[in-house]
């Protein structure tokens, strides 16, 4: 097994509190792996007292700083460009790391085609499993992504796959990271960009695994509706929804979802929902974007020699489980 460095990348909006409380559980954690580190925080314009809190207790951490609120993918972007390390570790500064976080994670990227693992999240108070690995699922021409699973009795030599790495504490191969040009910010300010970005490395040929001994623990609280309006969250929710699904379905399946729209937004209206409408037109402006994040993926198929198209990476990975146990929840 090689030992690899590692870039934390941690985007912070207004989480003075948090870095307090959780970065020296990174600094524990890797310093128990004895890896090769740097620790950089991407601000997204914070308005509390971030900034000035790094620069005095980490003058060592790179830190970078939006000049306005971008949002999750263009902040943590930002920092992830400015990496340097074999992996980039993109953390949230709400989750806390045990010291032996790393250490089981390593031997993963031992594989050439390994894109990236993540740990098991818990609550902080109540020890609750959170996060998990993520099970693979289509139903019609909709994809689902929030299906949590793990295996009973898995042995440590099989390596559950995941469909996607959660944005929370990905462990990701530095330059396949950089050739997906990181998290994709049609989808900013926030929702369903580490779905997407695990969709486009297992439709390169790329993997995502779980590793249910790298624990890291989370509180229950959400952070995004602290920050946002209910009706925001509802429009962008879907929005995004949509645009995952127009990026990465093709074929009859692409035909399915675009009729299954159009039949959703007669009901919507006539049921006085008009945040769907809200949410298609928003998709609608950013048509050329869809264009080049499609364009991008068959680009990026010379450089991984493999493009499969999603329906195919769904039975991919449950041919991995198949004859295992699965617990969902």
């Amino acid at each position: 097994m090689n030992q690899k460095s590692i870039s934390v990348v941690i985007p912070n909006y207004n989480g003075r509190k948090l870095l307090e409380e959780n970065l020296p559980s990174v600094y524990k954690a890797l310093e128990y792996c004895k890896a090769e580190y740097e620790i950089i925080i991407a601000d997204d314009c914070s308005s509390d007292d971030s900034i000035a809190f790094i620069k005095d207790r980490y003058p060592e951490i790179i830190l970078l700083i939006n000049e306005v609120n971008k949002g999750f993918s263009p902040t943590i972007n930002l920092g992830i460009k400015a990496a340097t390390k074999d992996l980039v570790f993109a953390l949230n500064n709400d989750v806390m790391l045990t010291p032996e976080y790393f250490v089981n994670q390593f031997r993963y990227f031992d594989s050439e085609n390994t894109f990236g693992v993540m740990g098991k999240i818990i609550g902080l108070t109540d020890h609750k499993t959170q996060d998990t690995a993520k099970y693979p699922y289509i139903k019609g021409a909709t994809i689902k992504g929030t299906i949590n699973y793990t295996l009973e009795n898995s042995s440590s030599t099989f390596w559950i796959p995941s469909f996607f790495l959660s944005g929370a504490n990905s462990l990701v191969d530095r330059k396949k990271l950089f050739a997906l040009g990181g998290f994709d910010e049609i989808y900013a300010p926030f929702y369903n960009e580490d779905l997407d970005l695990g969709i486009k490395a297992w439709r390169l040929g790329w993997k995502c695994y779980y590793e249910p001994e790298a624990v890291c623990l989370h509180p229950n609280s959400a952070t995004i509706s602290k920050y946002h309006k209910s009706k925001k969250i509802k429009v962008t929710s879907f929005r995004n929804k949509v645009l995952l699904h127009l990026i990465h379905l093709e074929g009859l399946y692409l035909f399915l979802y675009n009729i299954q729209l159009f039949f959703n937004l007669t009901f919507k209206i006539l049921s006085f929902k008009f945040y769907y409408i809200k949410a298609l037109n928003e998709v609608a402006l950013r048509k050329k974007a869809v264009a080049a994040s499609r364009m991008r993926i068959n680009e990026l198929a010379k450089f991984s020699g493999a493009k499969k198209s999603l329906p195919i990476v769904v039975k991919e990975i449950r041919r991995q489980l198949s004859g295992k146990k699965i617990i969902k929840f």
